[in-house]
């Protein structure tokens, strides 16, 4: 066979595309751009060539993903991190990978453009991917570009990984297919060397379905004169790997099983820890390197060529061969260690390949002294990893064997094992680490370390997303201190009785509260003092006290965050921020607190808890750049359940605001996969997103049945007063609809009736403070529903004055949605008032330009058409003139509305501020202008509508 050409047979199509969005990254504008398809059709080698092509000068980073990623985590994002030269500054201050990597690209920016290469997603695990995402979402003008391959049918999760990441408006997926016949001849040209015969390619591309690696497996050693190939039967490409291993002699078969169950790629001089009978591993290797079962890497380590080859080895083992190489692996492993010093990661292979062997008693000693070797400065990952099945092994051992395992040494590893899990922000993990020292705990003989215990479990269940409000664990950790009540502990749980009689409703909180803040001041216990204070806050502010509320929530913090009581400081954020005027006021003191947490180095589970809550709070006030920003903080590590449920909760409140229903609903499926029986704290939120997502579909109806039994048993959070408007809102739509078909609006008018029965006004929060402010605006909004519903004259009055409460209110997209409605009446009534109708539409234009709401501007700018109303002032924002020019391209309302600003030049931050946009959204609309036309550019696009102008 002739020596491979250097081209890339049959991926010029995919080629090009990667070319053109390299292009723009070039132009300022980044890229993350996902490569899938089957395994061995070549996406790495798509990959890599692209990288080849580039224009321009990028400094380029690779890495790829492992079989072994799910136990080492972070691993592709350490390898670009040493590649940047940023590795050791990362490990140094603790920072997370995510925001490590960011840092890292921001310096490397500075010199030039950035391509980053991660190959293999398939493997990679959460912490990889979520550096991925946080990069992707990362600014919009940042000369940096993203390629990164996956298998396609990796399973569910990461489709679902691959589908929010594609909600970016910097992603794109581009699909590698197999080869079709013109491709697969020029490979198999390359392949031989010289133009093949036509049968030849008829029988390779049948029989590998155009897989080109499969390809390459099948003409090993096939002359440039064959008619066909050789008549072996690979019914798929794994079958192909298979074969050219057999191949082999038998001690490199061998050598490669091991090396596949080692899960790692190896220095050769190293191998002698897989298996000491290699005696000459350089000689044994040399088979499967020349063969491309192996290859070397640039730091000289030997792995699958494929790794698929891996997967098949493994995969070939029955169970009971797997145990015995595995226990091979480890008595080498064993040996290298008692001839050298004890390397944490030798430890840590140890005792993995005596878990896989079935050596309970070999793993949890090596996972100690793994442990012990890792310290509490090393991969803390690692770490909790160790501890996990240390303390496992070690309570089965207890509970299998009395009295064989050290009571004592057990508690001090479950500690430990809690300790991690607090640290690197696993409340699960913690969780089950206090419930299992719990366990442990003689509650008579310790009654304040059970007491202790007991605290922590209860406040962990929140941070789990379990119930809120239940007394009884307070109450028993209340019984159990009562013997030492100047005790942290009867402090604490006087606190958290209080904290649970609030939620309840129960009078008796007011008294617990005080004398728990009275108790702790005298102990001088500033974790005790931290919880009372914050607790103390939280009464205040649902009571309104908002004076009292500050201070407290104020002394709560100061007393907390030095002192390193992250939990007490971030609830006294919230309360201090929720007796703030107004959401403007509030949401600037969300984002200083979480600065101050950040640099004291408080758990991401903290800051990101205080990042949603900044992102809800800049969507109300229809902030969404800061809204994006605070969710984009959010994804910069894998969050535990109730973080991405309340991420994905957030996520569809946006979306369904700015009219993306289907993305709506995307995201309340991600928020159920996480909690199928919603916390109560989450209800209305998901309430909220989801009946205003059917709304903006047009379906009232479905709307109703989502609001209906949230408001007969209101869960009282965060969102429970936007329920009632939405319900009515969803009854005239219905009142409307049955009056445009001639048909009885009574059925709807009279729901509406018994709704304005039950609930004269809107719902106030149970769990959470309400400005006042907003209720009166959303009481407004009600009003205007309620008459729009009956058509009643004084609607268009009702309308303009909700939109002037709302925007009282600071709530943005509320004014938009009734400067709309009310336009909509005085623009369809007898009684209406023109002069009031253009000014509300312009006004609401404005707002829902500035919101990013593309449905509602549409809405608008039908209504300004249909009424003969001119509702820009600016004749170059008027978008039919110039759209009309490029013929029959079917473009949005927003695309045409950007166009006559491209045909001027402007950049785009000129556009963003003159439509008052964000400029990912510009860069968003454009690209889609770009492929609808053909264009291959900016200039190309002014061109191609100036000179239709001319020749029409």
């Amino acid at each position: 066979m002739g020596a491979v050409s250097p081209r890339l047979a049959g991926r010029e199509r995919e080629l090009s595309a990667l070319s053109h969005e390299l292009s723009a990254v070039l132009r300022g504008e980044s890229r993350t751009i996902v490569l899938r398809g089957e395994a061995g059709i070549g996406k790495t080698a798509l990959m890599d060539a692209a990288a080849r092509r580039a224009p321009g000068s990028f400094t380029v980073l690779g890495a790829r993903n492992l079989p072994l990623t799910t136990r080492v985590p972070n691993l592709a994002v350490r390898a670009l991190l040493k590649q940047s030269g940023d590795l050791e500054r990362a490990d140094a201050v603790h920072r997370p990978p995510p925001l490590a990597l960011d840092d890292a690209v921001d310096r490397l920016l500075d010199a030039g453009p950035v391509l980053i290469l991660i190959d293999d997603l398939h493997w990679a695990d959460a912490s990889t991917l979520d550096a991925l995402m946080f990069l992707a979402g990362g600014p919009e003008h940042r000369r940096l570009g993203v390629i990164a391959t996956m298998r396609a049918g990796a399973g569910r999760p990461l489709d679902r990984w691959r589908a929010d990441l594609l909600r970016l408006p910097s992603a794109r997926a581009i699909e590698v297919p197999p080869l079709d016949r013109p491709g697969m001849r020029d490979l198999v040209e390359d392949l031989l060397g010289a133009p093949p015969h036509e049968s030849l390619v008829t029988d390779v591309l049948a029989r590998t379905r155009g897989n080109p690696y499969h390809a390459r497996l099948l003409l090993d050693g096939v002359e440039p004169s064959a008619t066909s190939a050789p008549a072996l039967v690979d019914a798929d490409l794994g079958s192909a790997l298979l074969r050219a291993w057999s191949q082999l002699p038998a001690a490199t078969q061998e050598l490669c099983t091991m090396l596949a169950l080692h899960g790692k790629p190896v220095q050769v001089e190293t191998l002698a820890a897989i298996d000491p009978r290699w005696t000459d591993a350089e000689r044994d290797l040399r088979p499967a390197l020349a063969t491309q079962v192996l290859e070397t890497d640039d730091e000289g380590r030997t792995w699958f060529h494929h790794p698929l080859t891996a997967e098949m080895l493994v995969a070939g083992l029955t169970e009971r061969e797997r145990r015995e190489r595995h226990a091979e692996l480890a008595q080498s492993t064993a040996t290298v260690l008692a001839h050298g010093d004890p390397a944490p990661e030798l430890l840590v292979d140890l005792a993995d390949h005596l878990a896989a062997a079935g050596d309970v008693d070999g793993c949890l000693d090596a996972s100690r002294r793994a442990v012990e070797a890792l310290g509490g400065s090393g991969d803390r990952m690692t770490r909790l990893r160790m501890l996990r099945r240390s303390a496992r092994f070690s309570a089965d051992d207890a509970h299998g064997a009395p009295g064989s395992a050290d009571r004592a040494a057990r508690r001090e590893l479950l500690e430990a094992w809690a300790a991690t899990a607090a640290s690197v922000g696993d409340p699960d993990e913690e969780y089950e680490a206090i419930g299992r020292l719990l366990d442990e705990v003689d509650r008579a003989a310790e009654p304040l370390r059970a007491a202790r215990l007991i605290l922590q479990r209860l406040r962990l269940e929140f941070r789990i997303g379990g119930g809120l409000g239940d007394p009884e664990p307070a109450r028993e950790a209340l019984r159990l201190s009562a013997s030492a009540p100047e005790s942290p502990e009867y402090a604490m749980a006087l606190t958290e009785l209080a904290y649970a009689e609030i939620l309840a409703g129960d009078p008796a909180c007011a008294a617990h509260a005080a004398e728990a803040i009275e108790r702790a001041t005298a102990l001088g216990d500033t974790e005790a003092l931290s919880y009372a204070l914050a607790v103390g806050g939280q009464l205040a502010a649902l009571t309104r006290d908002l004076e009292r509320a500050r201070a407290l929530a104020a002394r709560a913090f100061e007393t907390a965050l030095p002192n390193g009581h992250y939990w007490p400081a971030m609830l006294a954020a919230f309360w201090e921020a929720y007796s703030m005027p107004d959401y403007r006021a509030a949401l600037r003191s969300l984002r200083g607190v979480r600065e101050r947490l950040a640099e004291a180095g408080a758990p991401y589970l903290v800051t990101a808890t205080i990042a949603l809550t900044e992102a809800r709070t800049s969507i109300t006030i229809g902030d969404v750049g800061g809204a994006h920003d605070a969710l984009r903080y959010v994804r910069s590590e894998d969050p535990p359940k109730h973080i991405a449920m309340g991420l994905a909760n957030v996520s569809a409140i946006l979306a369904a605001q700015q009219g993306r229903a289907d993305d709506a609903e995307a995201y309340l499926q991600r928020a159920t996969e996480q909690f199928p029986e919603p916390p109560a704290y989450a209800i209305s939120t998901q309430v909220h997103s989801r009946s205003l997502a059917r709304l903006v579909d047009g379906d009232p109806d479905g709307a109703l049945a989502v609001l209906e039994p949230a408001i007969a048993a209101p869960p009282g959070d965060n969102s429970c007063e936007w329920l009632v408007p939405l319900a009515a809102r969803a009854l005239a739509d219905l009142a409307g609809s049955a009056r445009d078909r001639r048909e009885p609006d009574a059925e709807a008018l009279r729901r509406l009736d018994e709704l304005e029965a039950a609930h004269p006004h809107v719902l106030a929060r149970t769990l959470g403070v309400s400005f006042p402010a907003d209720l009166a605006a959303l009481d407004a909004i009600y009003a205007g529903e309620r008459a729009r519903a009956r058509d009643a004259s004084e609607a268009g009055d009702l309308w303009a004055a909700a939109a002037e409460a709302c925007a009282t209110a600071q709530l943005a997209w509320e004014e938009a949605y009734a400067l709309r409605r009310g336009a909509e009446h005085d623009l369809t009534s007898d009684d209406g008032r023109r002069d009031r109708a253009i000014s509300s539409l312009r006004r609401a234009a404005a707002l829902a330009r500035g919101l990013e709401a593309d449905a509602l501007t549409e809405e608008l700018e039908s209504l300004a058409q249909w009424s003969r109303v001119r509702l820009y002032d600016d004749a170059r924002t008027e978008p039919d003139a110039v759209a009309d020019r490029i013929g029959d391209v079917p473009l949005t309302r927003r695309e045409r509305e950007l166009l006559p600003y491209i045909v001027d030049g402007r950049t785009y931050a000129e556009i963003a501020a003159l439509l008052t946009i964000s400029e990912k959204t510009v860069s968003s609309h454009i690209s889609n202008l770009l492929r609808k036309t053909g264009a291959a550019n900016r200039v190309d696009l002014a061109r191609m509508v100036e000179g239709r102008e001319r020749s029409a």
